[in-house]
């Protein structure tokens, strides 16, 4: 474990790179109706800022979920860059912070970093995967004491000609000392988009939380949602007013 830690931060230390390019912004936003593994219902908002060049990759979002007293939300930005030379290789960098009262997630900050790569590229989309070095400072379970993980994940992205697939699965291995319990966890989320016009889309989603030991183990839910991309388009506004 020693040996991977340290092949880790020499990766991201000695061939990450700053390069200029000229940036692609996207915005997305939705409202959902949610259902979860308890037959509850509840409604949900989410909003996403993206800013990509050809080896940059910038990515800022919300999630706000209600559902039957319970509340889930969280607040994540993610940095990754391509390596110069093997740009199938990228390093990458995420913090967030989340709350989630079903399973006793008062609040957590939560961080990693470390190296992707893209396995497989499709004319429209791509598989990566992606293992990083992670932690979490929380009042779980009243404990404010930070939980060190090795953090792996599979994600598929690709747009077919009548929908639009989205695959995120990771896995969080606790690698510190046990204090209370366990809070090793693996976490899903699968959506398709489906297309109606001027840049409307309906999206069905499923999301998975599981912990490997707590009482509120496993936190699912499915959800169908009405989504827009582009509604202020930053590049219009700095064209009209710069």
């Amino acid at each position: 474990m020693k040996k991977l830690i340290t092949l880790l931060l020499l990766n991201i230390f000695l061939f990450s790179h700053d390069i200029e390019d000229i940036p692609n912004w996207k915005q997305y936003y939705r409202g959902s109706y949610i259902v979860n593994e308890n037959h509850d219902y509840g409604l949900g908002g989410y909003f996403r800022l993206k800013r990509t060049t050809r080896y940059t990759f910038k990515d800022f979002r919300v999630f706000v979920h209600f559902i039957q007293g319970d509340s889930y939300k969280k607040i994540r930005y993610k940095d990754s860059s391509k390596f110069r030379d093997w740009s199938q290789f990228y390093n990458y960098t995420t913090i967030a912070i989340d709350q989630n009262s079903k399973i006793g997630v008062n609040l957590r900050y939560h961080g990693n970093q470390g190296i992707g790569m893209f396995i497989k590229n499709f004319e429209k989309g791509h598989i990566n995967t992606e293992v990083a070095l992670a932690y979490d400072i929380s009042d779980y379970l009243n404990s404010s004491a930070k939980t060190s993980y090795f953090k792996s994940g599979i994600y598929w992205d690709q747009d077919f000609s009548s929908y639009e697939i989205k695959l995120e699965i990771e896995n969080y291995r606790q690698i510190t000392d046990i204090i209370v319990q366990d809070l090793s966890r693996t976490e899903i989320l699968f959506e398709i988009y489906f297309p109606i016009e001027n840049n409307w889309r309906v999206i069905l989603g499923y999301e998975y939380e599981d912990f490997n030991n707590s009482d509120n183990g496993i936190n699912s839910s499915v959800f169908i949602s009405i989504g827009h991309r582009d509604i202020f388009n930053i590049n219009k506004f700095k064209n009209k007013f710069f």
